[in-house]
Parts: structure tokens; sequence; C-alpha cells
């Protein structure tokens, strides 16, 4: 999948704004200058809203303003590079200097979340600090991300074939050994920050006795990959990596007779 497929190049920009909420109102209204929206006020309204809810400063100097409306028809974002890092009070108390500002109806909920998916880790990847940190042209910074959104792809693609096997493997194992590896994890979680008492591995050697060997290996596995091998079925898609649940697959795990994993990332999959 290819950038152009969530944005285009005219719609990654420099922005002169030096605080928060002008620069939003300055994103916006170059969506409207490049009649992407009607209104840029009334969008305003509807990004302050949800920024009051919960700031969107993810980390690693992005910030990633949005809101859920109805008034589009389709996913419509746009990049905004600062030409001075501004405060956005973001989870890592590092100033902000890309703002990825989206709008979107319901129906592309999913769409908008494999994007945060990939600029997420495409801004977290530490070989990409980099050039990111650096002084580049609106043109060279959307070159660079088109790159990285097609390797991104390109892993996922890898990985979901790797998964695919690991569903196969995994075929029969009963759902009850998903909630024991969820007990496990906890008591894991447990004897680490409790600096290895020898009553929690007892209790830990006890449970990994009553799980599958197959579910186990491969929860091991995914604990050192992934700090939290589990994620939970969202609207159709996968909490840990965004991306989209087959609906073939989606009918299967929510049939709760066997363990499944995520094609994509990996994690396994709970239902609630």
């Amino acid at each position: 999948m290819q950038l152009k497929n969530f944005f285009t190049q005219q719609q990654v920009v420099r922005i002169n704004s030096t605080e928060k909420q002008p620069a939003l109102k300055e994103l916006l209204s170059e969506l409207q200058t490049q009649s992407l929206i009607e209104n840029s006020n009334r969008y305003y309204a509807q990004i302050a809203h949800r920024e009051s809810l919960e700031n969107t400063g993810i980390g690693n100097s992005l910030a990633i303003p949005h809101a859920r409306t109805e008034t589009v028809k389709e996913l419509i974002t746009i990049l905004g590079i600062c030409n001075s890092p501004l405060e956005y009070q973001s989870i890592d108390g590092r100033p902000v200097r890309y703002i990825l500002l989206s709008l979107f109806p319901t129906s592309l909920s999913t769409k908008y979340l494999y994007l945060i998916g990939m600029m997420a880790r495409i801004f977290n990847n530490p070989e990409n600090n980099s050039f990111l940190s650096q002084e580049h042209s609106p043109e060279e910074i959307y070159y660079f991300l088109s790159e990285k959104c097609e390797k991104y792809y390109n892993d996922i693609s890898t990985e979901s074939r790797k998964n695919d096997n690991q569903n196969i493997e995994l075929s029969g194992v009963p759902s009850s050994d998903l909630d024991l590896m969820i007990r496990l994890d906890r008591l894991y979680n447990s004897y680490i920050e409790q600096g290895k008492p020898e009553s929690i591995k007892q209790k830990i050697d006890d449970l990994k006795k009553l799980i599958d060997n197959r579910s186990l290996t491969y929860y091991e596995r995914m604990k050192k990959k992934n700090n939290n091998p589990f994620a939970i079925v969202e609207k159709n898609s996968c909490s840990g990596c965004h991306m989209n649940i087959p609906p073939v697959e989606l009918r299967n795990i929510q049939e709760r007779d066997s363990i499944h994993v995520c094609t994509y990332c990996g994690r396994f999959l709970i239902v609630i």
C-alpha cells in the first residue's frame, strides 16, 4: 500500500504557527484552501473537542489530532511540518515537529487506524530519527515517508504469511489456554515488578504445566518481541497493529473454540 492512498505530496505543508491551537487552525485552513473541506472553523471545533478529551501528542515529535465526522465522505489528512518545534504536552514530554491532522467518517475508521499504526511505527523507529529531526522540504519528507510506507506494508505482508502458518500450528489448542496465558502474563509482570520473588516464580512454574506446549512456546517468543503479546479485537481490527481482520478469520475468532493470533503482528487476539 502506498502513501498516496492516504494523502498526496500537496498535503504535506509547512506550519508557521508556534503554538498548538493556531497550528491546528492553520492546517485546517490549508485543507479548505485545497478545496478538501468547507468551513474550517466547524472542523476546528470538532478537533479541539477531541483534543480536550485526550491529548494526541503520541511522542517522537509526532501529534495526530483527528475527528470522526459524518460530514466528510473520505479520509482527509494533512501533514504539517513545524518551522519551530511547538509545545504539545506529548506523552514523552518532547516538543512536536510533525502534526498529522485527519478527518474521517466512521466507515473509514479502520483505514485511519492503519495510517496511524504505520506512521507511529515509522516515527518510533530510531533508524528514522536522524532524517526526521533535520530540516527537509515537504517534498523530501513525502518521498522519505513514501519509501518507509512501502517497507512497512512489505514487512506487514511478510509477518502475515508467517503468522498464517502460526495459526495453523495453533489450530486445535483450546481457547481456555488463552485465559491461562493472560494469568501467566500478569504473573510475569508482577514477578519483574516485585524483584523476582521465589513465591511468584513457583506460581509461574505451576501455571505453565497447565498450558499446551505449542501455545506456551509461542507466548514466550511473543513476550520477548512485544511486552504485551495480546491484542483486543476492536471494530473488526487488531488493537495491537490496527490492521483489519479478514471476515472469514473474524468469524472463526468469534466462535472462541480455539486460539487465534493476528496475521499481521502475531499477537494473541482477545474478543470481549
